[in-house]
């Protein structure tokens, strides 16, 4: 999965970069990295936000962090 990709899930998806690295399990800081192409982007986050964008009620059902 390519940084852009990721993004255009994230983005499709509705989510901020906390929201959507809350989901995926990764912090914010490495969202925002791997969207920028300035860290790699794992198979199994890529598979991860795959499953997401074609199940976004799950993403919902993710408890968010506290702010």
């Amino acid at each position: 999965m390519q940084p852009d990709e990721l993004k255009e899930i994230r983005k499709a998806m509705g989510l901020s970069q906390q929201d959507f690295a809350v989901a995926l399990g990764v912090s914010r800081v490495l969202v925002g990295q791997m969207e920028r192409g300035q860290a790699p982007i794992e198979r199994r986050t890529a598979l991860a936000a795959q499953y997401l964008a074609e199940h976004p009620e799950e993403a919902q059902r993710t408890p968010h962090a506290p702010s």
